[in-house]
This record gives structure tokens, sequence and C-alpha cells, in this order.
């Protein structure tokens, strides 16, 4: 799938280049024309003036131009449509007037005719007063009533084609050059959206799993009621008791699969408001000192008073239930401590316990969703491996940072520092 994708955005990089390249390059070329075909139809409508000027045959003492000068021709044409005269003289053949007649009475526009595989630029101007012009010799003559200039253009057209040739190997270079480039830079791009893929697909299968087995359970002891309908309920308390057990756990892994979800999704609304953070600890602690004391475990505070924050109460009840739940429910024998205070640059909270710890290995991945480090533990316990992923985030959406330190046999402590209200 994702190599199709890559071929994907290949093809479409590569053709949103190829056209960016061709239409720079085109749009160059018709610059490029354009100021050259500019240039030498002002040089053509300089020389008309001349011409005009001059007339037919121009003064014997007053020569147009220098011919190292010359840039252009001139045809005089009589309004028989003949050519009467030619500065310099004989410049045409009488066999290629033709391709200039054709085009003599396009007056006013330049135009580029081609003639014996070479390439030439003309204007034809008309004059507001017919000349009257007799050759040496003749006893008639003609009237001059057109003035058509031509000046050859071939290195202007080899400049042209050697831009327009470099223009299209540049054009196919860049597009071998951007399918290479895209083909690498969409498989670099497709590298997270792998990775998310892949978390996505184990997250589902996770999911799925654990569904699987409350879901498994109450099948089977659904079941074993059924084959005894006559049982009174007391008769039936033990599977009743695991069928409302196994619901109750199914229950509160859907209520959290559905909080990351949402919080993925960024639907989960925050409603901030100034809290006394230290009163919620309290609150939390008195509340999990009944079930400590059964467990046989010491609950310890050490809270600092007069820490306000600016969070959502509900969440914030939410985050330390977690973690001290954590706490107590691995720590077999020993002490859980909950501790509260400012720091330099803002709130700090630690939940220690003595309990089994986590190995080193193991806690980069403590955050991650479904990660168990003791899975059978964990199954025993209800445990989801959702809990610390709940608490990261959490704690990231109001602003801070979490982390843990952890040693096997030693206990666990869970850092958490909080920006203090202003």
């Amino acid at each position: 799938m994702f190599h199709k994708i890559r071929l994907q955005l290949t093809a479409m990089n590569a053709l949103v280049l190829f056209i960016m390249l061709v239409v720079s390059g085109f749009s160059l070329y018709g610059y490029m024309q354009h100021r050259l075909y500019e240039e030498i139809d002002n040089s053509l409508q300089s020389a008309a003036v001349e011409f005009m000027r001059a007339g037919p045959g121009g003064p014997p003492d007053r020569p147009i131009r220098r011919l190292v000068d010359q840039q252009a021709i001139a045809l005089f044409w009589s309004n028989q449509g003949q050519v009467v005269a030619q500065a310099p003289e004989q410049a045409v053949y009488e066999e290629d007037l033709e391709v200039f007649r054709a085009v003599r009475d396009n007056f006013r526009e330049p135009q580029t005719v081609t003639l014996s595989q070479h390439n030439y630029r003309t204007l034809a101007l008309p004059l507001d007063k017919p000349v009257l012009f007799i050759a040496p010799g003749a006893v008639s003559g003609y009237k001059v009533d057109t003035i058509q200039l031509v000046r050859n253009i071939d290195s202007e057209q080899e400049i042209l084609n050697r831009l327009l040739m470099v223009l299209i190997i540049g054009c196919c270079v860049g597009v071998g050059v951007t399918v290479w480039a895209g083909f690498f830079l969409a498989g670099r791009a497709l590298v997270p959206i792998k990775i998310s893929w892949e978390k996505q697909q184990q997250f589902v299968a996770d999911a799925s799993h654990e569904l699987r087995t409350p879901l498994a359970v109450i099948r089977s002891h659904g079941e074993l009621m059924l084959r005894h309908p006559t049982q009174t309920v007391q008769d039936q308390s033990q599977n009743i008791s695991i069928v409302l057990r196994e619901s109750k756990r199914m229950s509160k892994l859907v209520a959290d699969l559905l909080t990351l979800a949402r919080s993925d999704s960024d639907q989960l609304e925050i409603n901030r408001k100034p809290l006394e953070l230290d009163l919620i600890l309290q609150d939390l602690a008195e509340q999990f000192t009944a079930l400590a004391e059964i467990e046989g475990i010491e609950l310890h505070t050490d809270i600092a008073t007069g820490l306000r924050l600016d969070a959502d109460e509900e969440r914030m009840r939410q985050l330390f239930v977690i973690l001290i739940d954590n706490a107590l429910k691995y720590t077999e024998q020993g002490r859980v401590t909950l501790t509260c205070k400012r720091a330099h640059n803002g709130i700090e909270v630690k939940v220690q316990d003595t309990g089994i710890g986590i190995a080193e290995q193991d806690i980069p991945h403590v955050f991650d969703r479904f990660f168990r480090a003791d899975k059978a533990r964990n199954r025993a316990s209800g445990g989801t491996g959702l809990g610390l992923s709940i608490a990261k985030w959490i704690v990231e959406v109001h602003g801070g940072k979490i982390w843990l330190t952890s040693a096997l046999g030693t206990g666990t402590t869970v850092h958490m520092l909080f920006p203090a209200r202003h």
C-alpha cells in the first residue's frame, strides 16, 4: 500500500515540477524573443525614418548610413506593386522579391519571413505623400508609396534556437532529478505515516485482544448459567460475580479507549479554572488511606500549602487516581509517598512507591498504549496498560512534563512538573 502511495506522490510531484519548468522555460523563451524582436523592430523603425527622409535614391552627398553600420536594407515599392529602388542597390535578387511582396501590405506590423533557410524581419511603412521616382536614363517614373525595411535575423534566431534547446534539455534533466528526488523525499515523508499506521494497527490489535478476553469470560459463564436454568441466583452467584467483574473491566477499558481517541482528535475540552492543587491531593490521599491500610501499605504525604494551578479539576483528579492506584497496585508491602511542593519554575508533584519497580529497558515504553512490563500481573490486577498513556496526555495538555525513574526491587517514582498559576 505504501509503495503505491510513494509512487503516486513521486508522479504527482514530478508532474507539478515539470509543468512549472515548462511554464518557466517558455516564459523565459517568450521574454527573450520579445526583447530581441523589439530591438530589431526599433532598429527598423529608425532606419525607416532615415529612408523616408532621404527618398528612394538618397542625396548623393548625404549617404543614409555607412555600409559598415547598415543593419537593414530598404525596398521602395510603387503603387503598381513593383520594386523601383533598393538601398543598397541589388541587395535582394529579383526572384526573392516575391517573398517580401507577400507581406508588403501588412503595414505597421513587423513580420518574420524565411528565405533560403534564412530568417528576415520586415517592416512595411506607407508614405503619407507618394514620391515620384525616375530611374537614370528613363523617360517616365513610378510613384513610390511604400517603404519596406528588411533585416537578417539569423544570429538572433540562432540564439533563440540554442536557448530553446537548453530549456528542453534542462526540463528533461529537471524531470529526471525530480523523479529521483521525489521518490526519495516521498519515502522520507512516509516514514512517520508508516510509524503512525503501525501504531494504529498495533493499537487496534491490542484493543481487540483486551476486549476479547472479558467478552469470552462473560460468554462462557453466561452459557454455564443457561445450562442450569433451574438454579437460583444464589447458586449462580459465583458466575454472576465473574460476569459483573469482567463487565466492569470491559467498561473501564472502553472508557479509557474513548478518552484516548477523543484526545487524539482534540475533541476533549479542558475546562481550566483556578485550583488549589494541595487541597485536591489531600482529599485523594484521604480516600486512598483506607485502601492502603487494607493492603498493608503506608501512605505518606508531603504536600505544601497554597499551591495554585489553572487546570481541569476532573482531569487532575483522574491523573492522580491513576498514579496512586498504580503505586498501591505494585507495592505488596512498603510505602507510597505523595509529594507536592513549589519548584523554581512551577509546581512539582511526585508519586513514589517501594514496589517491584520496572526494568531499565522497559522505562522508555511505560507511556505507550497497552504496554505492560509484567502482562500476567497486570491482567490479574485488572490493568489494561492505558493508565499511564492517559496520565501523560493529561499532564501535557496542561502544559506540564512527566517522566519516570525506577529500578527493579527498589520502587518507582513518577515525576510531574506543572507551570504555576500567576
